[in-house]
């Protein structure tokens, strides 16, 4: 470019061209390159546009194009219709919906971050072909595709396929993609040329990520040996451990690791973690990935030809359904397959399967044709496990992983039960009211983590969220560390069947800014602005927040006791005893979210939880707040 505009002596202005860009919150967060420009007196002559034809002067005043690079050479590229494919060791890959995905995740991220919407263009360079090869690869046809060495009228006539020019009232043709002229292209710039650091716990997880300790090391010795069973109770650091191992062996070892849990929210949520690193998320390299395991089942019975066209997760039928084509699935991998067949899978196109180790959270939850499965597919070497102990609420039957293999084969430390989530005070909070309940619960206070509190309310204001508010600020945390946890009454269905947040705007009236995670539009991204995050209780699992809002407490319980389903295990047990232990044990889950301030609203607080409540309010008044 720096050469090339030397030919245009008059032509003033900005070029920025930014390389392996990683967009936050987008379906596909890896750019190769990114160039956009604002110019003055940047005049090209004798161009082919979209709308106007030939067009004998052409100023070109701005434009923004996401460029997809690929350095095959010409060997490794074919053209089918009007998409070209690269190989990556004999497996062709859609070069052309790269780039076409890619220019989308640009669109998409500049209206979420700035409120604009623009025309951006899209290129595809092959840096290994020449202009010969690539003319005999296309022909006549005319396409987004550019060679090695391509001059910059070559470069503009791709964007003049895509964007159409205008005339002002001179007669003169522009090429101009901001609408909105110079501030809205400065904006632009801002965004992408700030640095964007970890805040909060954040910060604290990212700095984690690469850290090694004893445990690790020990555990790293094991991993490809023997099938990992790591357990602890909730705040443990189940989870962070997991994500140790996984950026060890993708860091050091260039593996690829997939981790998996059923909680989009907690997808989410580590996503956001991911990609904050530079860990990179190409098919064919070194990799931490994350899905939800209906996410990777389906992928699997897409594999193998198990059709999942009708697996609506939104259908009422949806779990029978699944379970249907999991039970077909099974039949397949398990009793047909060989280790070759698996190896075939696994070298397909695109192959979603083609990991080199699965880790997978919240393994107590897990089905046994699940676990069957993966075993036959990966091994149960390649397979780390995190066990929750006695949270799950998923199948309602604990999966036992260790049933079937080889003692020898298998590495279970001790199971880790110091906190490291949340402070001593909530610690105590917790473990105290597990045992006002009649639960067998007790996690260990971690002495360098003194402090918490509990706070409990008739509702939840914007008093209290600005208190909070300002306690992340002094603690360096921002608003995405408040998480606020509502019931399923506060969801509302749209008449096309989508759920939402029912109080949004009453929320956004009162100034406390929320990323709306119930919104199944929003299943699979995270907030990208500075907002609190809302879910229902039942999507908490392995989430955390530095202050956590449980809106409604006693509402959930009584939600909860009036639609728990009795597992048929019960006869010539007490059945409302088993309900009531399982519904509280349960209500742990979301108490034990926060790592610095709980706050909880009632709606009665003469209901059998607010009394608990008052009870335990009375007994530790240092830093539990009753406030009615």
């Amino acid at each position: 470019f720096e050469k090339e505009f030397s030919k245009y002596h008059d032509a003033k202005g900005t070029l920025y061209i930014l390389t392996s860009l990683r967009l936050f919150g987008q379906k596909r967060n890896d750019i190769d390159i990114l160039v956009f420009g604002f110019f003055n007196n940047f005049k090209i002559r004798n161009v082919k546009t979209k709308n106007c034809g030939i067009v004998e002067e052409l100023n070109v005043k701005s434009f923004i194009c996401n460029i997809e690079l690929k350095s095959h050479p010409f060997g490794k590229i074919k053209r089918d219709g009007a998409d070209y494919y690269v190989y990556y060791k004999g497996v062709p890959d859609n070069a052309s919906r790269q780039c076409f995905e890619a220019k989308y995740s640009i669109v998409n991220h500049l209206k979420d971050q700035l409120s604009i919407s623009l025309f951006a263009c899209d290129i595809l360079w092959f840096n290994g072909l020449s202009k010969s090869e690539l003319q005999s690869m296309r022909g006549n046809y005319i396409d987004n595709a550019l060679c090695r060495g391509f001059e910059i009228k070559d470069f503009i006539n791709v964007l003049l396929r895509q964007a159409e020019v205008r005339s002002d009232l001179s007669g003169q043709f522009n090429l101009d993609c901001f609408d909105r002229g110079e501030q809205e292209y400065q904006n632009i710039v801002d965004l992408f040329t700030r640095e964007r650091k970890p805040q909060g716990l954040t910060k604290g997880k990212f700095e984690l990520l690469s850290q090694k300790s004893i445990e690790i090391n020990r555990l790293l010795e094991n991993i490809g040996k023997k099938l990992t069973i790591v357990t602890g109770r909730a705040g443990t650091g189940k989870t962070i451990q997991l994500l140790q191992l996984a950026f060890n062996l993708a860091s050091e070892y260039n593996d690829r690791c997939l981790i998996l849990t059923y909680n989009h929210a907690l997808v989410s949520d580590i996503q956001r973690l991911i990609d904050y690193t530079p860990m990179p998320s190409k098919v064919d390299g070194h990799t931490v990935s994350i899905r939800t395991i209906h996410s990777f089942f389906h992928s699997l019975m897409d594999v193998v030809g198990i059709s999942t066209q009708n697996l609506n997760p939104l259908n009422t039928t949806y779990n029978q359904d699944y379970n249907n084509k999991l039970e077909e699935l099974y039949k397949f991998i398990v009793d047909v397959c060989e280790k070759e067949d698996i190896e075939t899978l696994k070298d397909m196109a695109e192959s979603p399967i083609d990991w080199d180790y699965i880790f997978i959270d919240e393994a107590q939850d897990f089905s046994e044709m699940e676990k069957l499965i993966l075993f036959k597919v990966y091994g149960s070497n390649r397979l780390i496990v995190a066990d929750g102990v006695d949270q799950f609420m998923r199948t309602g039957c604990r999966q036992i992983w260790e049933r079937g293999i080889d003692k020898s084969l298998i590495c279970k430390p001790s199971m880790m039960n110091l906190e490291r989530r949340q402070k001593a005070n909530l610690v105590t909070f917790v473990n105290s009211f597990a045992k006002i309940a009649g639960l067998d619960w007790m996690v260990q206070a971690n002495d360098l983590l003194t402090g918490g509190e509990i706070r409990i309310y008739p509702q939840f204001t914007n008093k209290i969220y600005n208190e909070l508010n300002e306690n992340c600020q002094k603690n360096q945390c921002e608003n995405y560390d408040i998480l606020i946890l509502e019931t399923p009454s506060k969801v509302a269905v749209d008449s096309k069947g989508n759920r939402y947040f029912k109080s949004i705007n009453a929320y956004e009236s009162a100034n406390i800014p929320v990323f709306d995670g119930i919104n199944n539009r929003n299943r699979t991204t995270y907030p990208t602005k500075d907002q609190c995050r809302v879910y229902q209780y039942d999507s908490c699992r392995g989430l955390e927040g530095w202050c956590v809002v449980c809106v409604g407490f006693d509402e959930l319980i009584e939600y909860k006791m009036n639609s728990y389903k009795y597992s048929g295990e019960e006869l010539g047990l007490d059945k409302e005893k088993i309900k009531k232990r399982n519904v509280f044990l349960w209500s742990l889950m979301p108490l034990t979210r926060p790592i610095d301030t709980l706050i909880i609203t009632l709606k009665d607080k003469d209901s059998e939880v607010g009394k608990m409540l008052k009870q335990l309010a009375d007994i530790y008044p240092d830093f539990i707040e009753w406030n009615f």
